[in-house]
């Protein structure tokens, strides 16, 4: 399943070096579940915040692993299920073919 999930830092650090820890902490986390396949892509927002989209295996594997990165407990999230275009499309057509 692939989620859209943004962020952004809601709490601050308590200073400087806290902010770099959590950020280093966090360049690891992406890199350990990208190259685990759970991360498609990340990005970061030139004001604050991010991206991430997200391929895991259901609802409750993406709650864990949210809790898992090391900026969540300052976080505040949003969550977006995600279908493959084509899919989606199908099943629109297929729908509303027999009301066209």
């Amino acid at each position: 399943m692939k989620y859209l999930v943004t962020g952004h830092q809601v709490i601050p650090g308590a200073g400087h070096t806290d902010q770099v820890n959590y950020l280093r902490a966090a360049k690891a986390w992406v890199k350990r579940h990208k190259e685990a396949g759970q991360l498609e892509a990340v990005y970061s927002f030139t004001d604050g915040g991010g991206v991430f989209i997200m391929n895991v295996s259901s609802h409750e594997e993406l709650m864990k692993l949210l809790l898992t990165f090391p900026l969540s407990p300052l976080t505040q999230w949003s969550v977006r299920p995600m279908i493959d275009f084509v899919e989606s499309a199908d099943i629109i057509i297929n729908t509303l073919k027999n009301f066209a």
